[in-house]
């Protein structure tokens, strides 16, 4: 096996570099042709994303600029004309970082790719198949009615006092409108279920997201020298700056207050702390007489009876909002609980399951199959039963 998968990475890294001879180009259509599996990893050793994932997992680099910076290392230590890092950024096209840095990780990733994929074939299912989460949601107003918000909702809502409320491109969108008295604050609430996620664009101008399960709080236009918003579950908050008016997030007993900035905040009723993660800007974390301010690449973890600050993995935290799952290192239990939400499963662990660790990653655009399919890799055994997914590690 180590044998053929050393030949195997020879043979995709020259593809990459687009020096395979006619005997090698045949060799290694042979090889992909041969199963659907040999297909699959091709294509993922192919794909640069993948690649770059995978020097940011064995590397341990969080930040983008780490991550690339590796890239440049492994490209110096592959030969292929060294370069200043600076040259390198420049004139170094994406297939050609692939190429390089293959030399170096191929062998021992195809190595393990061909070991996972030849020990699972099957994909045990019974009952319907479980399709990934919807772009769907549900607004309250003030007067306590509700609106299904999909795509056969679209256009002109209702108006809220002075604001239109639209359903435009799959986001919800609040209109600029004069600013009300504290007497006329109109609220209304934004949720989701399991398997829904929304956007909004504030009457502010900020955009908020919302993952499944969650929900969010807000007036429809802002009065006061505040700008107040309450949410449940994980909300991703892109807020319009406005040095008069700070914008605070309250999360149970935590509040957040920024000027204008970029963060992700974990509150879900299930995990153990309260989470806010900084992508850019700065925000303060309160929790009673406590505070901490964090800055870009920081998580505060809101607890019992401490804030604790840390440095966080944001490409990984906030990779559901660019519709992908990523797990480094986690706990399978803890992994599997965004599953669970996205999928609106529950996800039932026999054995040892629970506390194995896995990395890896998965569009959310994914059937429940195919997320099967990836822990099958990981040699975790996985069936549906209705709306039950059943883990068993190896």
């Amino acid at each position: 096996m180590n044998e053929t998968a050393n030949r195997i990475a020879v043979l995709i890294g020259k593809h990459l570099k687009q020096e395979l001879s006619n005997e090698e180009e045949q060799e290694l259509t042979a090889w992909m042709e041969a199963s659907s599996d040999h297909r699959d990893i091709f294509e993922r050793l192919t794909h640069i994303d993948y690649l770059e994932d995978t020097v940011r997992e064995r590397y341990r680099t969080n930040a983008v600029e780490d991550t690339r910076e590796k890239l440049h290392q492994l490209i110096a230590t592959d030969g292929e004309g060294v370069q200043p890092v600076g040259r390198v950024r420049s004139i170094w096209p994406r297939l050609a970082v692939a190429a390089a840095i293959f030399c170096v990780l191929a062998v021992s990733v195809v190595y393990t790719l061909m070991r996972n994929k030849g020990a699972h074939t099957d994909v045990a299912t019974v009952g319907p198949v479980i399709a990934p989460g919807a772009n769907k949601a549900t607004l309250k107003l003030t007067d306590g009615s509700t609106i299904v918000l999909d795509s056969a909702t679209m256009g002109q809502l209702v108006q809220q006092g002075g604001t239109q409320v639209l359903n435009k491109n799959g986001q919800l969108v609040y209109g600029a409108s004069p600013v009300a008295g504290a007497h006329d604050i109109l609220w209304n609430t934004l949720s989701t279920t399991k398997g829904q996620t929304y956007s909004l664009l504030l009457s502010d101008g900020s955009r908020i997201t919302l993952n499944s399960a969650s929900s969010i709080r807000f007036p429809v236009s802002f009065a006061g020298d505040k700008r107040q918003v309450q949410i449940t579950g994980e909300v991703y908050f892109q807020v319009a700056h406005d040095a008069s008016k700070p914008f605070e997030v309250t999360a149970g007993d935590m509040v957040l207050q920024v000027l204008g900035t970029t963060f992700n905040v974990n509150a879900y009723a299930d995990e153990e702390a309260i989470k806010a993660t900084l992508v850019e800007g700065s925000i303060e974390v309160k929790k009673g007489t406590r505070k901490k301010v964090i800055k870009p690449g920081q998580q505060a973890q809101v607890l019992s009876d401490d804030i604790q600050v840390t440095e966080a993995d944001v490409d990984k935290i906030t990779a559901w909002k660019q519709g992908y799952f990523r797990f480094k290192e986690d706990k399978l239990s803890d992994a599997m609980k965004n599953i669970a939400r996205w999928y609106d499963v529950e996800v039932v662990f026999e054995g040892k399951a629970a506390n194995v660790e896995i990395s890896g990653g998965i569009p959310r655009s994914a059937n429940v199959s195919e997320v099967i399919k990836m822990l099958a890799a990981l040699d975790i055994e996985a069936r549906t039963e209705g709306r039950k997914l059943i883990l068993k590690a190896q």
